[in-house]
């Protein structure tokens, strides 16, 4: 069973987070300031709220079966996300940073002890379902007990005042965090996946005020975001987690309004756009791993795409404008290699996704 929404928002997050990987990679933070702007709040939003609609999948996939049933396909799922983290970390390491492929670059992404860059949310993702799996009874009482995810969730906001500078273990920094190391910690992003959890099947008088406590938690965000600053986000901070609570309601709230909008009675364009959305929602880690690899090769050749003559492609990279039209290349170019990639394996165009 699937949601279109949660299809349609992980689109949108996946447009949001390869637009702030195209700026944090060739953008001139320099000569567009604004960039900063821009690739900070989308790294406030895209994370948490990609948990939220692993949540969502989880409860739609696997909760609402038997745990012996459900465990080979989240052993599935574990293993794609490792094998996702394993792949872009390589390339991370070999492409952008030029070093050696050998046993030696590689034993340690491995053994993860070594968390290359743009690589430290696809491991999460993997621990993720590591967790669901351990906490699959826990999990089962949330869909039944929605409201246990509010105080199951205090206790993981608590580890955002563990000591992190003690933390010096690469593996036990990828559960709760650390300053020696840049990591997305399970334990402080968890509350997300909670709330995922107990939103799917949600009645709206329930999912109305799982957006209060959003507000709520956002406001108290806001308020340290005003008076100290933008918060730390490796580690986290217990605002940092906070602020983009209600965002993610916002967007939630949005995709599900997309998904009812009855597109044939309008422009053809919004049935298509939200077609395409939900096809890079529902094929995400590939669009997710497979532009790492674009990005990690580019950068590390020192090349970037030159501007051209035609409108919005004479735009420069580094600007904020010039890296949103070149991402609709990049989008295009990862469809198309899809799209190739299912008529070689079956000779003629499949109907599948790519989906995680």
């Amino acid at each position: 069973m699937r949601d279109r929404s949660v299809d349609l928002q992980r689109g949108i997050l996946v447009v949001l987070m390869l637009y702030a990987h195209l700026l944090q990679f060739f953008g001139d933070l320099q000569r567009f300031p604004s960039i900063h702007f821009w690739v900070m709040g989308i790294s406030l939003l895209a994370f948490p709220a990609f948990v939220f609609c692993f949540g969502r999948t989880a409860a739609l996939a696997y909760l609402k079966k038997p745990f012996r049933q459900a465990l080979p396909r989240m052993g599935r799922t574990f293993g794609r996300c490792l094998a996702a983290f394993y792949v872009s970390g390589a390339a991370f390491r070999v492409l952008r940073e030029h070093r050696p492929l050998e046993a030696e670059t590689l034993r340690g992404i491995f053994l993860l002890s070594d968390i290359p860059g743009w690589s430290e949310f696809l491991i999460a993702f993997a621990l993720l379902m590591l967790a669901a799996i351990v906490l699959f009874p826990l999990l089962r009482q949330i869909t039944c007990r929605r409201w246990l995810w509010l105080p199951l969730s205090i206790p993981c906001l608590l580890g955002c005042f563990l000591p992190y500078d003690r933390i010096t273990v690469p593996q036990l920094a990828l559960l709760i965090g650390s300053r020696s190391y840049v990591t997305f910690p399970v334990l402080q992003y968890f509350p997300f996946f909670l709330a995922g959890v107990a939103y799917t099947g949600a009645r709206l008088r329930e999912r109305l005020g799982m957006g209060g406590v959003a507000v709520i938690f956002s406001v108290a965000g806001l308020v340290w975001y005003v008076r100290h600053g933008l918060p730390e986000r490796f580690p986290p901070h217990w605002a940092w987690i906070l602020l983009p609570c209600f965002a993610i309601a916002l967007l939630t709230a949005l995709c599900h309004g997309l998904c009812r909008l009855p597109g044939e009675k309008y422009w053809l364009p919004v049935e298509g756009l939200r077609r395409m959305l939900s096809h890079f929602g529902g094929a995400s880690l590939y669009y997710l791993v497979g532009s790492n690899l674009v990005l990690f090769t580019l950068a590390g050749a020192g090349i970037a795409p030159l501007p051209g003559n035609l409108w919005p492609w004479n735009q420069p990279l580094p600007s904020p404008a010039g890296a949103l039209s070149w991402l609709v290349v990049l989008l295009a170019l990862l469809w198309f290699i899809a799209r190739l990639a299912g008529r070689g394996a079956s000779g003629r165009p499949s109907k599948t996704r790519i989906s995680n």
